[in-house]
């Protein structure tokens, strides 16, 4: 085993990290202390897994997140190197009240990870093992996978697979809470293609789950999986490669706005077209923009231009047309921006809400409210609202009742994501609530009845059944009390442990 000077600052689900503890305060109350504790465990764990403490380079650079609002702060961070050290961080955690994060990617933001506080980071990114089966046409990875580690060996062997739009986000952490992206209308929900995982459990057991092992637990991890413990290795069905993305990145003036957006609301797209549609502030030209990133899969140009001209017919300023491999889908598309959105310790006040009503109307609002915003709080001009407007032919043909995830009608996903430069700014206030009630807007026309967010996209104060679904909870709740009925992993959206 190996000991640094360092401490874990960092966040779960999104990340293809998973989860936490919510026993801060009894382990306040015992007055313990991290480092003894620790010393206690280490005889029983390898020699290559690494502990580090507050004070060392490699403290943060296993600690390090992708957004620093509202974070997480930690007494100690352990880099295990095998699944049994896993085991014993989780049952040392467990035996002294100790409240942990297990992370992967580490590109979680929602506000409840930051309830954890001088806590234990279990680092997960020596778990970077990316297997293909092409007799079964499966790939199976550990929780330090990020897509950007997915795409390339899944591409090379002629396949592909469902992912996320950004490169740097875990792929195991994305899954689990269901795991949306272009591919969507042809081959379903990331959930979808996983066919099982291993996981350690808050009692310190290694279950596997699938559709025939533990079935119950693998309906629950579809959906709501950051709940239930640490997967340590997830398997799933690969398909055939489609050959190239057409990708379309388009910016329209902010005075087509209104045009834009009926267009967008009443376009019909087929299961290989995608929309993404980004409200933000141009700051060459000073004023507002709105973009348009489009793919579509498994076509020609001259196909993806038909369908596609009810955008080009509008006349963008800007049209950058072209092929692009598969596995450089994320950092080729939208501008190539996914290298600078993936930096890491930026601001991200995050607020999602699902659409499965497209209401021009609210889409036009939404953007007057963010030009006089962007005017009056030029510390706040990089916040941005993206709607992605992905295609759910795929999503839909599975039945509701197959997983845990609860939203799959919805047609268009709303990340609405306030920023600024660093934490403390005076602007975080008023930038705050105008997240707020830019997400009350887009609910209020959503076509659904109030709120309901994707998970992986909540902000932190949501409902359970604004992130669950109300029809989802009881099971749920039987799930949550069955695998971790002390709540050890109760830091991301947890689920209650009973539910009427």
């Amino acid at each position: 085993m190996h000991l640094s000077s360092s401490l874990l600052f960092t966040s779960a689900l999104l990340a293809g990290g998973i989860n936490a503890s919510p026993a801060t305060n009894a382990y306040r109350r015992q007055g313990a202390d991290m480092r003894t504790i620790i010393g206690d465990t280490t005889p029983v764990l390898s020699n290559t897994t690494a502990v580090h403490f507050p004070g060392s380079g490699d403290f943060f650079s296993v600690t390090e997140r992708w957004d620093v609002y509202r974070p997480p702060s930690y007494q100690a961070a352990i880099t295990p190197t095998t699944e049994a050290d896993i085991v014993s961080l989780v049952k040392m955690a467990k035996q002294h009240n100790i409240p942990f994060l297990a992370t992967g990617g580490r590109h979680g933001y929602g506000t409840s990870l930051g309830k954890c506080q001088e806590g234990l980071a279990i680092d997960l990114s020596h778990f970077k093992d990316v297997k293909i089966d092409k007799q079964r046409e499966t790939v199976t990875i550990g929780p330090g996978v990020v897509f950007a580690d997915v795409f390339p060996v899944v591409s090379d062997a002629g396949y592909q697979v469902q992912t996320g739009t950004c490169s740097c986000v875990g792929m195991i952490g994305a899954t689990i809470g269901a795991g949306i992206g272009r591919l969507d209308g042809v081959h379903g929900l990331v959930i979808d293609a996983l066919e099982s995982v291993r996981m350690v459990t808050a009692n310190g057991d290694i279950v596997e789950a699938s559709k025939t092992k533990n079935p119950e637990l693998f309906w629950g991890i579809r959906g709501a999986g950051a709940n239930f413990g640490i997967i340590t290795q997830a398997t799933y069905k690969m398909h055939k490669s489609m050959g190239d993305i057409i990708s379309f990145d388009l910016i329209y003036e902010p005075e087509q706005n209104v045009t834009l957006f009926n267009t967008v609301a009443n376009m019909y797209l087929p299961p290989s077209l995608t929309v993404e549609t980004i409200m933000s502030y141009n700051q060459t030209t000073e004023k507002p923009t709105i973009i348009v990133s489009s793919t579509y899969a498994g076509g020609s140009e001259a196909e993806a231009r038909r369908w596609m001209q009810p955008l080009l017919r509008l006349n963008p300023w800007y049209k950058d047309i072209k092929a692009i491999p598969w596995k450089r889908m994320s950092k080729e598309t939208a501008l190539g921006l996914d290298k600078e959105v993936c930096a890491n310790s930026q601001v991200f006040d995050i607020y999602g809400v699902n659409l499965r009503r497209h209401d021009a109307n609210t889409w036009v609002k939404t953007f007057n409210k963010l030009a006089k915003f962007w005017n009056e709080q030029p510390a706040a001009q990089s916040s941005a609202v993206v709607l992605e407007t992905w295609p759910n032919q795929a999503v839909v043909a599975v039945p509701d009742s197959e997983t845990a995830y609860p939203w799959r009608d919805a047609t268009t996903y709303v990340m609405i994501q306030m920023r600024w430069d660093a934490p403390g700014n005076p602007v975080e206030t008023v930038a705050d609530a105008m997240g707020r009630e830019l997400r009350n807007d887009y609910a209020k026309t959503s076509g659904y009845n109030g709120l309901t967010v994707y998970v992986n996209y909540a902000h932190g104060d949501e409902t359970p059944e604004q992130m669950y679904g109300r029809n989802k909870l009881h099971r749920l709740a039987k799930l949550k009390k069955q695998y971790d009925p002390s709540s050890v992993f109760g830091f991301h959206n947890p689920l209650p442990t009973s539910y009427p």
